[in-house]
């Protein structure tokens, strides 16, 4: 039985991800939440008319750092929603310091798809990051895309973007496994079995030889 979908949620404080979170699962929308360090939520959820399991962890910003030091927990995570705020240029830089930390600790093998997520676009009055494209969800060749949206707004484009992560997910570990079920039907077998397949096989193609002669 395959295991749940571990999906990390992280950002500067203020940003927005528990809002994210609380509106992707449940479609409703809360303007103020508890201040917990760490929650994770473990939900089924229906991607393309699959019934999915997901573990989706959201890290208080305040405990960021950290999280940076300790590294035994990177392992567990098979995608990251790195969250900033639209109208805070500053929680911009600190997602992309957040991601490229992502990509630093992650070996080139053990890469994860990652999201950079700009919430609030609706407060396009008081913008201070450059708008990104909400319509196309695109990949980039690392491995990660990026595209904004409001949890105070709209549910869909949350929606979205979270069923985007999990099929990239989805697709990565199918291929992992393929690999994995294609190494274990490698033909395996002791050095002397092999050498005396070896010379089975040498002795007919040299009767063949002698019997032309």
């Amino acid at each position: 039985m395959k295991g749940p979908i571990n999906i990390l949620v992280l950002g500067k404080e203020g940003v927005g991800k528990t809002a994210i979170v609380v509106r992707f699962l449940t479609g409703r929308y809360l303007s103020e939440y508890a201040s917990i360090e760490e929650v994770t939520y473990e939900r089924n959820v229906t991607v393309d008319e699959k019934q999915v399991s997901i573990k989706i962890t959201d890290v208080a910003g305040k405990n960021l750092d950290r999280k940076s030091s300790s590294k035994d927990w990177l392992h567990k995570i098979d995608g990251a929603v790195i969250v900033y705020s639209v109208t805070d240029r500053n929680s911009f830089d600190i997602a992309e310091v957040v991601m490229d930390w992502l990509k630093k600790e992650k070996k080139p093998n053990q890469a994860i798809p990652m999201v950079l997520l700009g919430n609030k676009c609706d407060l396009e009055h008081s913008r201070t990051v450059a708008k990104q494209s909400r319509e196309e969800l695109e990949w980039r060749g690392d491995g990660y895309l990026v595209t904004e949206c409001s949890a105070s707004a709209n549910t869909e484009n949350i929606k979205r973007v979270f069923h985007e992560l999990i099929r990239k997910i989805s697709e990565k570990k199918d291929l992992s496994s393929k690999g994995q079920r294609k190494l274990s039907h490698a033909p395996v077998g002791s050095p002397k079995l092999i050498r005396a397949s070896l010379r089975r096989r040498f002795s007919v193609f040299t009767r063949e030889r002698t019997s032309t002669m």
